[in-house]
């Protein structure tokens, strides 16, 4: 039986290194950064400069050419090491939204100019699609890159942004007209401190409450030409790539604090004692874990699976009913499992002195990100011949 790619022993070293690192670097008083809502600007650094942030990125950048692989199971063993989520998820996003987009479609000079800033931690970017109005329809934005002589007039407010109250960086999408042609949508790359470029104010959520999210304002905004990635129309192109990126890779997420949970289950199963026997010996008990751990083993294979063939130069279109397959099961999966967590633990899995209760809230958002549980399901229906409009 050929060799998984989970299995590889390098995936595990690479896991297991990630792991020591989190728990010595970034975990901390997690609890407390989650209760306040604290974004660590000095954990980022301290992850960046042990480059979570590099892989996939061009070495002459500081980047690490590794197969996706390796960057699925780094996330996987950080996310087990810390339970920071939102920490995490705030890393992971800006690679897979912005640094993958930046490669992948961005020119040479654009990398060069902003990818070691990323790369190094030194710089923070948004990714700028979301608005009030405008979820899951992008051509429902109004926000507005009037063409100029020499690049846009950017015009608009863009909301619920990872990273934006950080951010100097925007990786902005608007379009160039009030049509809804694939062709007039522009991905551009916006430096914060331009004339007419602010930050909003900050959001409070119920989960990743430690994931910087904000909104951001243009104000007739100059982007000169050389910002727009992809030229005319790669606006559609760069939201493609992206979404590739985080229906797969960003559910790595996902798994590290899965992996963990599962740990802390059984383990809890073998010392919590009720009716002078071990919690673990009722079937209530020991069914829930069972369950935990399928839904973990089949999510593991269905990411690693979706990003082996996107790493290997796949594209979203080609594998897209596979790749919402894989979003919806996975994230799904993930509040199950942690929903189940709270339950064994019982009383201990709702007290804030505990873990479990922050890593359900953290769980649930992710069924909304890069497509929500409808919109996939939708995609998967459609995709096999069902009628849907």
């Amino acid at each position: 039986m050929a060799m998984q790619p989970w299995q590889d022993p390098s995936i595990e070293k690479i896991r297991k290194a990630h792991i020591e690192f989190a728990s010595e670097y970034l975990e901390g008083d997690y609890g407390r950064r989650d209760k306040e809502g604290e974004f660590s600007m000095d954990r980022w650094r301290k992850a960046a400069e042990f480059g979570a942030l590099s892989y996939g990125m061009p070495v002459e950048y500081g980047g690490r050419s590794v197969p996706v692989t390796h960057l699925l199971a780094a996330y996987e063993g950080l996310g087990y090491g810390c339970h920071d989520t939102g920490f995490l998820y705030a890393m992971l996003s800006q690679l897979c939204g912005t640094q993958m987009t930046i490669n992948a479609l961005g020119s040479e000079e654009l990398k060069a100019k902003y990818l070691p800033g990323l790369v190094s931690g030194q710089s923070l970017a948004a990714y700028c699609s979301t608005e009030e109005e405008m979820g899951s329809d992008v051509f429902s934005m109004v926000t507005l890159a009037t063409p100029t002589d020499d690049g846009f007039l950017l015009n608009g407010h863009k909301r619920y942004l990872t990273n934006s109250p950080n951010s100097d960086l925007a990786l902005v999408f608007a379009k160039t007209s009030n049509s809804r042609n694939p062709m007039d949508l522009v991905a551009l790359l916006v430096e914060m401190r331009w004339d007419g470029a602010s930050h909003g104010k900050t959001f409070e959520k119920a989960g990743f409450r430690t994931t910087p999210m904000g909104e951001l304002f243009f104000d007739g905004v100059r982007v000169p030409n050389g910002n727009a990635i992809g030229g005319k129309g790669g606006g559609l192109r760069s939201l493609l790539e992206s979404a590739a990126w985080e229906r797969s890779i960003l559910l790595a997420n996902a798994l590290g604090p899965m992996a963990r949970t599962i740990d802390e289950c059984v383990k809890r199963s073998k010392t919590r004692m009720q009716y002078g026997k071990p919690i673990g010996s009722h079937q209530q008990i020991s069914s829930k874990i069972a369950d935990m751990i399928a839904r973990y083993r089949i999510s593991r294979q269905l990411v690693y699976d979706i990003a082996s063939r996107l790493g290997n130069g796949g594209s979203l279109q080609r594998h897209l009913q596979d790749v919402s397959i894989c979003k919806l099961y996975v994230t799904e999966s993930y509040v199950q499992n942690q929903l189940a967590a709270v339950q064994i633990f019982g009383v201990r899995g709702i007290l804030m002195d505990y873990p479990y209760q922050q890593d359900l809230r953290d769980s649930i958002g992710s069924t909304i990100w890069a497509g929500t549980s409808e919109s996939l399901r939708n995609t998967i229906a459609k995709m096999s011949g069902v009628p849907v409009e």
